[in-house]
């Protein structure tokens, strides 16, 4: 009965038009913007999830990407698009949470500028190290940088991997040496090599390296092990109970988007989302399909935002 329900809700949603409108919603292709490269994680997550999206709509979902600025001028060109639905974005942690914190120059509110439509993914990040390291879990890495502060090399390839760090020598009392790269392609390279020892990296850049044997897995950074990776122990379980941070990826409209098109496109995300499919596909990409309600993503904006903030000024964490 309440599979029931929940798909006729589904369909009533999809079924919505705007009344301020002339023709029912939509009428034309949507375009869903990635505010990164071609071939990126979030650039692959939008082909998928459109691909699904299209036929539900009964309308194109295409994807243009305009990368640039670590996501901020994809971004910043959703905000003056027309409130009309037919201009979304693939957000992430990274755009909507700590690039405004870190960088002052964002042209864009993360909180203010969008409507939130639906939460679409998530991943945790993972500790990795070296092949040849000889810690093997939390506790293991812990008791070594106390036992030799400042001797471990951590290599950061991007703003949340530095994030995560931070939180992590914080939460543990202990010091270590970061060492920044310009991605995480070169720092995982180095990483590969014993050029450095440790990294908190996206799961989805890492798994495949950890599955290789190239890598090994020391622990995920959600609350609870991922479906993905059942056998990797989460940071929390091992040492650091409180410890806990994930990327995740959603949707956005522009401000002011009325609500019964966002409403319409929620739902159309919730349908594509429920194909087995297509939740298989984000498994193998190392995600977890993440659904949400527009009012859940927008709390977890304001909440996240909260969080990192406090690390970021707990760690004096300054990007130049």
């Amino acid at each position: 009965m309440f599979k029931a329900a929940a798909q006729a809700a589904v369909l009533l949603a999809l079924g919505a038009a705007p009344s301020a409108a002339q023709t029912p919603y939509p009428s034309r292709p949507v375009t869903m913007v990635v505010p990164f490269s071609v071939g990126g994680s979030t650039d692959l997550i939008a082909r998928v999830l459109t691909k699904y999206m299209s036929p539900i709509l009964g309308q194109p979902v295409v994807v243009e990407d305009k990368g640039g600025a670590d996501g901020a001028i994809g971004s910043a060109y959703v905000t003056r698009a027309a409130p009309d639905g037919y201009t979304i974005v693939l957000a992430t942690t990274s755009t909507h949470v700590i690039n405004p914190l870190l960088y002052k120059d964002i042209q864009y509110n993360p909180v203010e500028d969008f409507q939130p439509v639906s939460l679409v993914a998530q991943a945790p990040n993972i500790l990795v190290s070296s092949p040849g390291f000889d810690a093997r879990s939390v506790s293991d890495v812990i008791a070594r940088a106390k036992a030799a502060p400042g001797t471990l090399n951590v290599a950061t390839g991007a703003t949340m991997h530095l994030l995560n760090a931070a939180m992590f020598k914080s939460m543990a009392n202990v010091s270590w040496v970061d060492v920044p790269y310009k991605g995480s392609g070169p720092a995982l390279n180095d990483l590969m090599a014993g050029q450095v020892d440790l990294m908190f990296d996206q799961l989805p850049s890492s798994l495949a390296q950890v599955q290789g044997g190239r890598l090994k897995a020391i622990a995920v950074t959600s609350a609870k092990r991922t479906s993905v990776a059942p056998d990797i122990p989460t940071v929390a379980e091992s040492g650091l109970p409180a410890f806990e941070a994930v990327s995740w990826w959603g949707v956005l409209a522009p401000p002011k988007t009325p609500p019964e098109i966002v409403a319409k496109l929620n739902a159309a995300i919730h349908a594509a989302l429920a194909d087995p499919n297509l939740a298989d596909i984000f498994k193998t990409m190392g995600l977890e399909a993440r659904q949400s309600t527009p009012e859940e993503f927008s709390r977890l904006l304001i909440e996240e935002r909260a969080k990192w903030q406090k690390v970021i000024a707990d760690n004096n964490i300054v990007v130049n």
